[in-house]
């Protein structure tokens, strides 16, 4: 597990120079090297003649600086999320033209003049142009928005440096007894950093830094670790520049001290909250609550980390008050379709730092946790669950999947199987032979296909109560107690009674 800890580095002003200089030079070099490998080996012959390698031509702009290991890992990074992008990209985008292509041909089936198709055809010749034009493109360094800002004159020529430049970094490497080569950590609370220079005197700079009592404790063990790795930024804040120093050490696991015996905390990941239910061990409900998480997509992205971090910290602090390990489901983003701009900057945010941070706190503070597989577990909920437990559609998802991370199978219950036995092969399942969630699968389509789509208690009264009409297929008489725990206004009353007579009725 890795644990980074923030400390505030103090230069003063001949210090602070020497600092500007080193962001400036390393930051400058760090975008050189983007550009060789973006490029190509023809760029990188142009510019620095044949026969040499990117590291070569680094080594060259700052003086065999060990600081090149790290800038070129940073940037093969870069550009492999550049290509991971461009793939899913294309993917979502001939997925796109795939629908739209059958959505025309289901409407020219059913009349080929129909005004809608003259649309679809305008959105579908304007998606293969894009597809066709579509291509990487060098990142801006800095962001695009600051990089306008700069151009319109809202910020200075100073000021967009200094943010654009924003950090430098050395990755840990155990070499000689060395935990690191360009910037260390000192017992005297201070950090020693390499310069760019080679004048004597001037290779070194050593600096202050704040340690107070909460990090006295992990200050130790960086000291002890074997390798650490540290990035020094600077930010303005209030018309001043500070500095300082993020050190990432590797930290043993704390062996869990919350697990499964007393029972599970299941979690329901959504776009703007987190939906949680308290299961003890015989997969019985206790209690429920809920974690929402704001206006996410509006922050900047410091602000923003340190949001999801304090909502994390919430669910892991609702765990451990229960004394109890975590189940939540093991989500796969290859998001295949698009919201709108607010909904997908939201996701964004769920999936690149909030499952990730979860875990970590997790582990950090002992809490077990189990990722269960997410199919189905609305439906069951939904299904299954909503006549005994009105809660929302997303706490019952959590209690089916506190339950399945406690090992309990979903069986189906017997209203269901009266209704499967009524429809026979007239439903034909997505889900193949031998799944366990085959059943389920043909209970959603038979009710789908039935055209009911908020399935409510009182929805699953009404199903029953004209099922002849819509499966054609029952034609003895109805009970005389229809209304069975309904108010005179047609609502449900007494769940458990409405309940009780859909069992009676159905067995």
């Amino acid at each position: 597990m890795i644990q980074t800890v923030k400390f505030r580095i103090y230069p003063d002003e001949v210090q602070e120079h020497q600092l500007h200089e080193l962001f400036t030079i390393y930051n400058r070099v760090k975008r050189i090297g983007y550009n060789l490998l973006f490029h190509g080996e023809d760029y990188m012959a142009a510019r620095f003649g044949e026969g040499k390698t990117i590291q070569q031509c680094l080594m060259s702009l700052c003086h065999n600086n060990p600081y090149v290991n790290t800038i070129l890992i940073d940037n093969k990074q870069k550009l492999d999320a550049q290509h991971t992008w461009l793939e899913k990209r294309r993917q979502y985008m001939t997925k796109q033209l795939k629908t739209i292509t059958k959505k025309i041909n289901t409407i020219k089936e059913q009349d080929a003049h129909d005004r809608r198709l003259k649309g679809l055809y305008a959105r579908r010749s304007s998606i293969m142009a894009k597809l066709h034009n579509l291509h990487l493109e060098p990142v801006v360094f800095g962001t695009k928005n600051l990089f306008r800002q700069r151009i319109r004159g809202n910020i200075t020529r100073e000021e967009f440096r200094i943010r654009r430049d924003s950090s430098f970094s050395c990755i840990g490497k155990k070499q000689q007894g060395l935990k690191n080569l360009n910037i260390k950590v000192l017992p005297d609370k201070t950090v020693k950093l390499r310069t760019f220079s080679k004048q004597n005197g001037r290779k070194w700079l050593i600096i202050p830094i704040s340690v107070n009592h909460v990090q006295e404790k992990w200050f130790q063990q960086i000291l002890n670790a074997d390798k650490y790795t540290v990035t020094v930024k600077r930010k303005p804040v209030r018309g001043e520049v500070r500095y300082f120093a993020h050190v990432s050490y590797d930290l043993p696991e704390p062996a869990p001290r919350y697990g499964y015996e007393r029972g599970a905390i299941g979690l329901d990941f959504n776009y703007n909250f987190v939906a949680l239910t308290n299961v003890d061990r015989h997969g019985t409900l206790f209690s429920y609550h809920s974690i929402s998480f704001g206006n996410l997509h509006t922050y900047r992205t410091d602000k923003r980390n340190d949001y999801i971090s304090y909502k994390m910290d919430k669910i892991v602090n609702y765990c451990i008050n229960k004394g109890k390990g975590i189940v939540f489901e093991n989500l796969q983003f290859d998001q295949e379709f698009s919201y709108n701009t607010k909904r997908n900057r939201k996701l964004s945010n769920l999936k690149t730092t909030a499952l990730q941070l979860l875990e970590r706190k997790c582990k950090k503070r002992g809490v077990s946790f189990r990722k269960v597989f997410p199919g189905y577990t609305s439906l069951i909920g939904k299904y299954k669950y909503s006549g005994l437990h009105n809660l929302s559609g997303h706490h019952l998802a959590s209690y089916v999947i506190a339950r399945r991370g406690l090992g309990f199978k979903e069986a189906i219950p017997p209203v269901y199987d009266w209704l499967l036995s009524r429809v026979g092969e007239f439903i034909e399942p997505r889900v193949k032979k031998g799944s366990p969630y085959r059943s389920w699968s043909m209970v959603h389509d038979l009710f789908k296909h039935s055209g009911i789509t908020s399935f409510k208690t009182a929805e699953i009264l009404r199903k029953t109560v004209l099922m002849k009409h819509v499966l054609n297929s029952v034609t003895s008489a109805q009970p005389d107690n229809l209304k069975a725990g309904l108010s005179s206004h047609g609502k449900i009353d007494d769940y458990h009674k409405t309940w009780y007579f859909i069992n009676d009725f159905t067995g």
